[in-house]
């Protein structure tokens, strides 16, 4: 007896391998003829699956039984290479055909749907089509006496109708996205949206970070307009944002077939889309769109840009109270693609009830995006509208300061900002009752009031928005003559009035031809009466708010230059100093929002202001206290130890500051010192207290008779000789009534000045109020963004990221377990180690909110509730008082329930401790507060992109614990 060891049965193994393939089916059965045959009847004589499939038999550890060969033979086809077909090196050719059949989408669905009938009749009829053509190159099927068939039995099991279901569901969801993908996708765009929101709000610095800011707002626009015209599978898709008048609909995003952006704009009530606006309803015309009386715009437009529209479907966004945020509307229902390699046409079908249920679905993240986008918008525009004017001002100390220096900068500002290929400032002058203005190359330009466009602006004060075509106004008569002398063609124009903060009109800004975007040439001369391409758009509701904002920062500068005149008048201050210090206002810190920018330049102003009110009153030093909107303090500002301004502020409702704002008297004392009030010494360095030997407190009154603000001097000269002692220049008498008969006098040309500080003043609050408001749900998301692989770590992120979010005192993510129908935490302990705790599903607080999908916001005090009894006893046990609740579900792109966020005790604003549980049952104030509709609001942000990511997370976590297994089998 030989003995087998691995030795020699590797020895044999080599010389079994080395024999041909016929001699080894030989070997393993006699009847390997059989066997023959019935692999050319599976493989149909496919060359590389014959091979694969003898080598298989050859290979094989065992033989068939005689008489069971077709058994055996089946087993081991299935087994070893259908089965695993994906997976097989030998089969790469098979894979080539999977890949070809699924890479391209509509195509693709063709090719299956027709393979699908081949699978299930078993044959169909050969007719030559593109699709059949195809899966005979492919290799799948074959054409046998005017028929199609599948090529062979192995190709039949593989691409069977399992596979084939999924690939046409995974082709399907591709061509038509499932509304789970397309509310990630609109989570996805939120998040987009919220980043460009703080980037705006806090770091433009120049025009071309402006127009990078505001590109980014249209490339969300963009995407949602490309992804809902996807979901419904439109040929065109447009938003119209309806405007703060609600008189007019606006598109950013509507696109002709070159990609550029087309100018629409349409009235409410007017179109198919102002017809939405207007009624609220739907419009859907399925086909027939021409004849329908409705859609008289829509040929206009298709005429305009080239374009067949054969339906429509047109809806309105409403806002929670009913009113329209914005009108969605597509056109031409697609049914398929062209094909590559035929001559079909597109072929339009109307828009279907499931599409409007598939919408009806996705309204609120969509609305919720569009209101954003409004804000946002606005945001832009005005932050462009300062920032251009920053730019204008900016330097002025390095130029001619005279006012037609400046004319020419803000002309120049003015065309960058609102894209017009010209623009004019006309100043009006009282003496000679016109306008006036400075042009390059022709001098000075004078226009009668109430001539011409600007002119009746003037007359009128109202703004005037003239579209494309100038030409078709009846009151174009002397814009053509001009234009015929000047070579020039006027297309459209937006005239604007310059009004005082005091409501007198300094001027009128007018700007002429917008410009499309894009780099295009100038103007010229002997294109004259031709109208370019470029010029065929007009000035819109959105230009005019803009301009709106400019033209007050115009109006405030245009002031500051007429007081400065009346102080010069007086000889108090130098000319350049004066402007350059008063128009500094606008220059609004455009490079760094920042609290300290912002208040550095308000400071500026308010000290030019005050160091003048010191000369007019011949004070050692002045003090303008202005009375905030609430009219509950009055605030200014010192320069810290830094070198940065910071707010001061004192009561309107206590002591002298009360006293003055209700009796509207002026105060003045010879021994300031015996008053222990606030309005005396704040903001005094100490260095200076004992040296306050007289004071004036003047109350600054507004057109409506109303106290706006109160100038504090102090110690009244009467000598200024250098080298004197303070004591000694100080006059004993101190303030006197004909002071303040003269600084009356004086305030009338300031008073606009003030008025227009306390409106930047409260410009800087709201804008510090849309930080906070925009700053802890960005930080929140970017903090848990940036979260690692392990569950743990995420929900600690989420458990701190939620907290300082809502300002509560403590925070859970629960994830769900399907298996167990359990909610689950781990929470770290202070030794480090994390402790896992579980809720059924339905029972507690966050319980129901996993079992019912939803949010659950329970005020101060959560004790009152009738099913609070648990947590009362859970309080109990760890000396912990729960006060108010706010638990909300956190949703998966699908829908599907993937946790829920619990957020406990809404802390009031404060530095206060702990809650220690030596203090139990007791309530602490600072607790007895409740979540608010915002809590929840910016939750639901904040729990749509913890659904984005927690599957992301999840899923790695599976993966690597995957990995780990593998590794350990290796290793054993």
């Amino acid at each position: 007896m030989t003995l087998s060891t691995p030795s020699t049965l590797h020895q044999q193994d080599q010389i079994k391998s080395k024999l041909p393939i016929s001699q080894r089916f030989k070997q393993k059965s006699q009847n390997y003829k059989l066997l023959l045959a019935k692999v050319l009847e599976w493989t149909g004589g496919q060359p590389a699956l014959t091979q694969t499939l003898c080598q298989l038999i050859a290979d094989a550890e065992d033989a068939p039984a005689v008489g069971a060969e077709t058994e055996w033979f089946e087993h081991l086809v299935h087994q070893k290479l259908i089965d695993p077909w994906e997976n097989l090196p030998t089969l790469e050719p098979m894979r080539a055909i999977r890949d070809r059949l699924t890479m391209r989408k509509q195509r693709s669905a063709k090719l299956l749907q027709t393979y699908q009938k081949i699978l299930e009749q078993g044959a169909i009829a050969a007719d030559d089509s593109p699709e059949q053509k195809e899966l005979r190159l492919l290799g799948l099927v074959s054409k046998q006496q005017d028929q199609i068939k599948v090529h062979n039995p192995i190709y039949a099991a593989a691409f069977n109708q399992t596979w084939l279901d999924q690939a046409l569901k995974k082709i399907q969801s591709e061509i038509e996205p499932s509304d789970a993908i397309f509310r990630k996708t609109l989570a996805e765009l939120e998040r987009k949206l919220l980043l460009s929101q703080i980037e705006i709000l806090s770091r433009v610095d120049n025009g071309a970070e402006e127009q990078k800011s505001a590109q980014t707002l249209y490339e969300v626009l963009r995407d949602v307009t490309s992804q809902v015209g996807d979901l419904v599978s439109a040929d065109r898709a447009s938003i119209f944002l309806l405007n703060d008048e609600k008189t007019e609909l606006w598109s950013l995003v509507a696109e002709n077939e070159a990609g550029d952006f087309l100018d629409i704009r349409v009235r409410v009530g007017e179109g198919i889309a102002g017809q939405v606006a207007q009624a609220k309803k739907v419009i859907h015309i399925p086909a027939n769109v021409y004849d329908d009386p409705r859609a008289v715009l829509v040929k206009e437009f298709d005429q305009k840009y080239g374009y067949k529209t054969e339906n429509i479907l047109a809806l309105p966004i409403l806002s929670e109270t009913k009113e329209v945020v914005a009108v969605i509307q597509f056109l031409n229902k697609l049914q398929a693609e062209k094909l590559p390699d035929s001559n079909e046409a597109i072929r339009p079908t109307g828009f279907t009830k499931l599409d409007l249920e598939r919408l009806a679905k996705c309204l609120l993240p969509i609305r919720r995006i569009l209101e954003s986008c409004q804000s946002c918008y606005k945001a832009v525009r005005k932050l462009q509208a300062t920032a251009a004017l920053a730019e204008a001002t900016r330097s002025l100390d390095q130029i001619n300061l005279d006012t037609k220096a400046i004319l020419q900068r803000v002309m120049n500002t003015a065309k960058k900002l609102m894209n017009a290929d010209r623009s004019t400032l006309w100043l009006v002058d009282h003496d000679q009752g016109d306008l006036w203005t400075e042009i390059p190359g022709r001098g000075e330009v004078r226009c009668a009031i109430g001539v011409g466009f600007a002119g009746y602006v003037a007359l009128t004060r109202e703004p005037m928005i003239i579209p494309f075509d100038l030409y078709d106004h009846p009151s174009a008569e002397n814009a053509k003559k001009t234009d015929e002398q000047t070579r020039y063609r006027t297309c459209s124009l937006l005239c604007m009035p310059v009004i005082s903060p005091e409501g007198e009109l300094l001027g009128v800004t007018q700007l002429v031809n917008k410009r499309k975007p894009g780099n295009h040439p100038e103007y010229s001369k002997d294109d004259w009466p031709t109208v370019p391409d470029y010029f065929k758009t007009g000035f819109d509701r959105n230009d005019q708010q803009a301009m709106q904002v400019f033209n007050e920062r115009v109006g405030v500068m245009l002031q500051f230059v007429k007081t400065h005149e009346t102080l010069k008048q007086l000889g108090q201050v130098k000319p350049k100093e004066a402007i350059y210090n008063a128009l500094s206002v606008l220059s609004s810190a455009v490079a760094d929002r920042d609290d300290e920018a912002l208040h550095n330049v308000l400071y500026h102003v308010l000290s030019f202001v005050s160091q003048s009110l010191s000369k007019l009153l011949k004070a050692e030093f002045t003090t303008i206290f202005l009375l905030d909107a609430e009219e509950t303090e009055f605030w200014s500002l010192n320069l810290d130890i830094g070198g940065d301004a910071s707010e001061i502020r004192i009561s309107a409702t206590l002591g002298i500051a009360h006293k003055i704002l209700e009796t509207r008297a002026t105060q003045a004392s010879h021994n300031p010192q015996k008053f222990n009030d606030v309005l005396i010494y704040k903001g005094v360095s100490p260095d200076k207290v004992n040296g306050l030997l007289n004071l004036l407190l003047f109350p600054v009154i507004d057109q409506r008779g109303k106290v706006i603000a109160i100038i504090r001097a102090f110690n009244k000269l009467q000598l200024s000789i250098p080298g004197l002692p303070l004591e000694e220049k100080i006059d004993p008498r101190g303030f006197s009534k004909s002071d303040s008969d003269y600084l009356k006098i004086c305030l009338e040309p300031v008073l606009p000045i003030l008025q227009a500080c306390r409106s930047f003043h409260q410009e800087i609050l709201t804008i510090q109020e849309q930080q906070r408001a925009l700053d802890p749900l960005y930080q929140a998301i970017s903090f848990v963004n940036q979260s690692s692989g392990n569950p743990e770590e995420l929900i600690q992120k989420v458990m701190q990221a939620a907290k300082n979010l809502t300002h509560a005192d403590r925070s859970t993510l629960w994830l769900i377990d399907h298996r167990t129908n359990e909610l689950w935490t781990s929470i770290r302990q202070s030794s480090g180690a994390w402790l896992e705790t579980r809720v059924p599903i339905g029972e507690g607080f966050v319980g129901k909110v996993a079992q019912t999908g939803q949010a659950l916001n329970i005020p101060f005090d959560l004790y009152n509730h009738p099913d609070s009894e648990i947590a009362r006893k859970t309080d109990q046990k760890t000396r912990y008082r729960t006060c108010s609740l706010l638990c909300m579900p956190v949703l998966g792109a699908d829908g599907e329930l993937l946790g829920v966020t619990q957020l406990v005790n809404k802390r009031r604003l404060g530095n206060f401790p702990e809650y220690s549980a030596a203090d139990w049952p007791d309530v602490p104030d600072y607790l007895k507060s409740s979540f608010e509709e915002k809590d929840q609001k910016d939750m639901e942000i904040f729990n749509n992109q913890v659904g984005v990511i927690l599957p992301e997370v999840i899923n790695r976590q599976r993966s690597s614990h995957r990995a780990d297994s593998l590794n350990s089998s290796a290793l054993r």
